[in-house]
C-alpha cells in the first residue's frame, strides 16, 4: 500500500531525528488534495522551469518534478536542503539552492529563461517574498503561493472590502490575483495557528498605467490608507489635488486602482 503524505513525511522527520523550527515558520504539506490543487493552478507541463520557494523535506517537491522539466528547490533551511537532495537523489531534473529566496537572484538563478513559482510560504515574511516575485526584474509567468489565510484575502481583496487596503493596491499594481481556494489547519504538519489559502499571482507583463510616477502614487495611496476611516479631503490634506473633478468625500476603501491612479495625476506635489 502507497504510505500517504502524512506518513511520509512523518516517516522522514523520524529518520532524520528532525523538529519542525518554529522560528522559521515550518509547516509541512501533508494533504494530496490541496497539492493537487497547487499543482494544477500552476498548469504545469513538461518543459516548465519551476522555482520552489520553501523545498522542506523534498515530498512536495518531487510531486511538481514529476510534472516539470526542470525543478529549482530554494530552501533556507541547510540540514533539510541536505535531507531533500538524499530523499531525491534519483530525480535528474532537480537543483537544490540552501539559500534565503530574499536574498537570491531570481534572475541568476533562472538565467533568464522563463519560469514559475510554487512556493508555501512562512507567515512572517509572506509580504517580502510577494514583492520580491512581483517586483523581480525577470518576473515569472506565474507564482501559486500557500499563504496565510488573511494575507490571501487582503492580496485578493476589491474595492469596498474591509480588507481591501494598501496591500492590496500594490499587489494588483504589479500582479493579476487570483484566490484559488481556502487550506485547513489540518493539512500541514503541525497544524499552523491560523487557516491558508493558495493564491495565484500573474505578474503584469507592462505597466497598467504608463506614464505614471510609481513613487508619487504610492505616497498617495499610503497616506490614503493611514486614516482609512476618513473621507479623502482629510486624509489627503496636504497633497495639492488639483481641480474639483473628484469627489474627495469618498473614503479610501472605496476607490479602484484606476482612481488612485488618476488622483497620483492630479497631484502637483506630494507630501516630501
Amino acid at each position: 500500500m502507497t504510505p500517504t503524505l502524512a506518513e511520509i513525511t512523518k516517516g522522514l522527520l523520524e529518520a532524520y531525528n528532525r523538529k519542525t523550527r518554529h522560528r522559521l515558520g515550518q509547516h509541512f504539506l501533508i494533504d494530496p488534495q490541496v497539492l493537487a490543487r497547487i499543482i494544477n493552478a500552476a498548469e504545469l507541463n513538461k518543459d516548465d522551469l519551476v522555482v520552489e520557494i520553501g523545498s522542506g523535506l523534498g515530498v512536495v517537491t518531487g510531486e511538481i518534478a514529476k510534472q516539470a522539466h526542470h525543478v529549482i528547490a530554494v530552501e533556507i533551511d541547510k540540514e533539510l536542503s541536505k535531507i531533500s537532495q538524499e530523499v531525491l537523489s534519483p530525480y535528474n531534473n532537480i537543483t537544490f539552492v540552501a539559500e534565503d529566496i530574499l536574498k537570491t537572484d531570481l534572475a541568476k538563478l533562472t538565467h533568464g529563461r522563463k519560469y514559475k513559482v510554487i512556493g508555501n510560504l512562512p507567515y512572517y515574511i509572506t509580504a517580502p517574498i510577494v514583492e520580491k516575485i512581483i517586483t523581480a526584474e525577470e518576473k515569472p509567468e506565474l507564482a501559486v503561493l500557500l499563504a496565510q489565510k488573511e494575507v490571501a484575502e487582503r492580496m485578493s481583496a476589491e474595492p469596498g472590502s474591509k480588507k481591501y487596503g494598501s496591500f492590496s493596491i500594490f499587489v494588483q499594481f504589479y500582479a493579476g490575483v487570483k484566490l484559488n481556494s481556502f487550506v485547513s489547519k489540518s493539512s500541514f504538519l503541525p497544524w499552523p495557528e491560523v487557516s491558508s489559502a493558495i493564491i495565484t499571482l500573474t505578474p503584469h507583463t507592462s505597466h497598467l498605467f504608463p506614464g505614471l510616477d510609481e513613487k508619487k502614487f504610492f505616497t498617495l495611496v499610503h497616506a490614503a490608507f493611514q486614516q482609512r476611516r476618513k473621507m479623502l479631503k482629510n486624509s489627503l490634506a496636504e497633497f495639492n489635488l488639483e481641480g474639483k473633478w473628484f469627489d474627495l468625500n469618498r473614503r479610501p476603501e472605496e476607490l479602484s486602482l484606476d482612481d488612485f491612479a488618476r488622483l497620483a495625476g492630479h497631484v502637483k506635489q506630494a507630501s516630501a
